[in-house]
């Protein structure tokens, strides 16, 4: 018995150690590259990231990883690599739509981001959840932390509008100038299809005229710690109405490496 549990650990020991080995290595090729702008090395390099955080390990090899000081010691600056990262691959894209002629034209740019059908999914199935839990079917929601590229924001519509009845409300917050700017530039590159957007620069906790709203999305970026984030979720239930949802995007197991987790 003894040593078949011995057996199993070091089996475990050296799952793990090829993940930590990877991680490391990649944590690294990002932190030398002089910009996290899109480009075939960029590229590869956070596709190998994601590729890895995305796998499902048993939880003891899961906890062996996270828990080893190597990979503890790298977890927030590789979170502000993603941040970054990712930062950069929506304004890349926010303005190669807003560069396109026409709405058509940009809407079908839009559909060729290369990760779009994954935000698809994702808003129909908290869309779905979001439902199931309201009496009257939500038209207001805001969306705090919505980027350069509001893509759940223009899901969100998408998705309401295809349900019929009133046209839903999305309310795009973000702390960065740019990201504003970004977005509703695009956003009038694809006119009708992005008319139910609306955008307002401010900090997660100090947004205006959240009362009004019947859900309110809290992106997975916003708080870089745990601390931070309970402190946003504590200040915006509190400015929230009664019976308005929260929707909190965070992540689990290996996925922790690359966002904040609540």
């Amino acid at each position: 018995m003894i040593q078949e549990y011995l057996g199993f650990s070091r089996l475990a020991d050296s799952d793990a150690e090829r993940y930590i080995a990877a991680i490391l290595n990649v944590h690294i090729a990002l932190s030398q590259l002089p910009s996290l702008a899109p480009s075939p090395e960029v590229n590869s390099l956070f596709s190998e990231l994601v590729a890895l955080c995305i796998q499902t390990p048993d939880e003891v090899v899961t906890a062996t990883i996270l828990s080893d000081s190597r990979i503890y010691r790298i977890i927030p600056h590789l979170r502000q690599l993603c941040s970054e990262g990712e930062s950069e691959l929506e304004a890349y894209w926010a303005l190669k739509i807003a560069a396109c002629e026409t709405e058509h034209e940009a809407l079908k740019m839009l559909h060729q981001f290369t990760y779009y059908s994954n935000y698809v999914d994702l808003t129909r199935l908290e869309l779905n959840m979001i439902l199931a839990l309201s009496i009257d079917p939500p038209r207001k929601f805001a969306f705090i932390g919505s980027g350069p590229l509001p893509l759940s924001s223009l899901c969100i519509a998408d998705s309401l509008a295809r349900e019929g009845g009133e046209k839903a409300l999305v309310h795009n917050i973000d702390n960065h100038h740019g990201a504003i700017e970004q977005s509703s530039e695009m956003c009038r590159m694809l006119g009708v299809h992005a008319e139910c957007l609306r955008f307002q620069c401010a900090e997660a906790t100090s947004a205006e005229g959240l009362e009004e709203y019947d859900v309110v999305y809290l992106a997975s970026l916003v708080g870089t710690t745990q601390a931070q984030k309970t402190d946003i979720i504590s200040t915006l239930v509190k400015r929230m109405r009664s019976g308005a949802l929260l929707v909190l995007r965070t992540a689990h197991s290996l996925r922790s490496l690359l966002y904040p987790v609540k």
